[in-house]
């Protein structure tokens, strides 16, 4: 049994986590979301809050949902990462996010991790 705990803790550790990063665009307030660990699955997104100063909140990088109680603003409303990453939901900036592997989900709206072009919201 402890060699079955250890085989998916170590799986786990394997498959990266979602990461947040608080920062800007210009003179807006932006925010990044990222699969971290594991630079073989470039999982980011960029998303500009238009209709908010770059400053509104400290800029940092934040592990979710580990560390979500340490993000400025956010309020995390799910999270299931028995297998990592797993998937994460968190409101911030009076919008929804939902992170996971096929994709991000952003106030219902679904985003495929492969494109970069940056999502422009306004509260």
């Amino acid at each position: 049994m402890a060699l079955l705990f250890w085989s998916l803790e170590s799986f786990n550790a394997s498959q990266g986590y979602w990461e947040a990063e608080i920062g800007q665009v210009e003179t807006q307030l932006a925010l990044t979301l990222r699969l971290a660990g594991r630079e073989d699955r470039p999982f980011n997104r960029q998303i500009v809050i238009a209709d908010r100063k770059a400053g509104t909140h400290p800029a940092g990088i934040f592990s979710l949902p580990d560390q979500s109680t340490h993000m400025p603003g956010n309020r995390q409303t799910f999270q299931d990462t028995t297998i990592r990453p797993g998937r994460v939901t968190f409101q911030w900036e009076g919008h929804e996010f939902d992170l996971m592997l096929n994709g991000l989900r952003v106030d219902g709206k679904q985003y495929d991790w492969k494109d970069q072009t940056p999502i422009v919201l306004v509260r």
